[in-house]
Parts: structure tokens; sequence; C-alpha cells
């Protein structure tokens, strides 16, 4: 009942000004408009989008004979867009996403893999463009952590493990844009959680995106993305990396990033193990 209460109050609070705003200062609304004027936080492995990425990594003291494969398959759309004076525009919409990761054991002997557990993500998100620098954006969603049976069998859990990672989180982003750079940062506050989760988190990052002056298929890209959440004492966790771009941004253009992680794992049950990590990432723009 509270989340249900909450998600009314959060549509109300989106929708109630419209109609206070007189025919001047607002255009006809856009129902199903493409894109998004907030843009994608790429380096956010809790983004919602499309992605693949193979993984050696560091913990216990030592690198494992494992290589962690992950995995998002994820889109955000929005409902309706409203078009007002001087360029500012805002649109209310949704976002979904799903998170699989497997292990995969001793890749160069065995290579058996095994389906670690999967993370599902579902809300609404309200974004505002104020000029051709500044936008904001406000999400209230879901997320819930789910072990996959591989691992399950494989390693003979038998009973119950508290999972803290059932939530509902609201949070606000600003992004400053000015070409070719990106800069970000999310403050975010769990309002509910099954099992009494921490619920503060906080996240800056950037992104830096340099297209080619003879190719207008190729781009440069590098970014960092910085998050730290009270449930882990506010330690930070750092992902960054660097790649290209291939595909003009009309044509489902795909990235390709050679990157490293340092700090607790993002995702699954187990999200207080501190880890290192290198290897490869692919992104796509499906939609």
């Amino acid at each position: 009942m509270k989340i249900f209460i909450l998600s009314i109050l959060w549509i109300l609070m989106i929708l109630m000004p419209w109609p206070l705003k007189s025919q001047e200062t607002r255009k006809k609304a856009e129902w199903l408009p493409k894109g998004n004027l907030f843009p994608t936080f790429r380096l956010d492995y809790k983004e919602s989008q499309f992605s693949g990425g193979l993984y050696g990594f560091y913990t216990s003291g030592k690198w494992q004979n494992r290589v962690f494969a992950m995995f998002s398959a994820g889109l955000r759309r929005n409902i309706i867009r409203w078009q007002h004076k001087n360029d500012k525009a805002s649109e209310l919409g949704f976002e979904v996403c799903v998170f699989p990761q497997f292990l995969i054991e001793k890749p160069f002997e065995t290579f058996r893999v095994n389906f670690f557990n999967i993370d599902f993500k579902v809300g609404l998100q309200y974004q505002f463009r104020i000029n051709d620098h500044w936008r904001l954006r406000g999400r209230f969603y879901h997320v819930s952590a789910h072990l996959g049976d591989d691992y399950i069998f494989r390693y003979e859990i038998e009973h119950y493990i508290i999972n803290y990672r059932i939530y509902e989180m609201l949070d606000f982003s600003a992004a400053w844009l000015k070409d070719p750079l990106m800069v970000y940062g999310t403050f975010g506050c769990i309002v509910h959680s099954t099992y009494g989760r921490s619920p503060l988190f906080i996240q800056l990052g950037g992104q830096w995106e340099r297209a080619s002056k003879k190719l207008s298929w190729f781009q440069w890209i590098a970014g960092i993305d910085i998050r730290s959440e009270q449930e882990n004492r506010f330690r930070p966790c750092i992902h960054t990396g660097a790649g290209i771009v291939l595909g003009k941004p009309d044509r489902f253009p795909f990235t390709i990033l050679i990157d490293y992680y340092n700090g607790f794992l993002p995702f699954s049950l187990y999200d207080n193990v501190f880890i290192q990590w290198i290897g490869a990432s692919l992104y796509f723009d499906v939609f």
C-alpha cells in the first residue's frame, strides 16, 4: 500500500502543474516521442541499456581462475513529451531492465558456465531539458536481485539468505553537457526496503566523446562513474573506461570499451563483496 500511494503521488506531482499553465506557455503534447531528453550514463552499470561484458577479476587477495560475464537488456521509453517556450521540454515515461550475470569457471580448462544471478529494475522517469546544456531527471523504481539456479545447486545453498537488494528508490539526477563533455550527478534515497537496507546513495561521473573529423561513423569515448552507497559505508565504487563508438547516431551505433572497476559487486545478494576487474564491454543502441 505504501508503494502504491508513493506511485500515485509521484504521477500527480508531475501532471498537476500542466493544467495550470496557459496555452501560450506550452505547445501541444507529443505522444510516444523518439529518444530521451536526458542522456545515458554509459559507464553506470545500473543504467537501463543493452550491454555485455567479460571480466577477469580479483578478490579475496588473488586473481580468480574465473571470468565474470555480465549483460543488460533494458530501455527507457517515454509516453508523453511537452514542448515549452525557449526550447524547454519535459517528458514522462518508464524504464525497465534485466541484468543477468554468469560465472565462467576455469575458462581455459573446463570452461564451466554457471548462471550466477539476475537483477530486475522497473520504474517511472520524469525528464526535463532546461536548455542546451542542462538536463534534469527524477525516477521512482523497484530493484530486486535473485540468485541463479546453477549457482544455488552447484554450491549446495540450502538455507535462506537475507536479500537486501529488494527495495524501491527515489532519485534525482542532473547533467551538464557541452560538446564533447558531459558531467553528471545523482542523489537517491530508498523509500522502502524489504529487509532494511541503508537508504542513501550518491553518484558522480563524466563522459567525453569526440567525433572523428574524417569519419562520420567513428567516435572516441572515455568516461568515469563513481557510486557510493550508505549500505557500504559510502566507500566509492569506481568504473572507468575508454574505447570507440561505431555507427552514426541515427543508425543504431554500438560502443566498444576497455574498462576497469574497483568497488563492491554491482549486483546480486553479494553486493558487499569488494572486487576489482578488468575486461571489455559492448554497448548497443537498439532503439
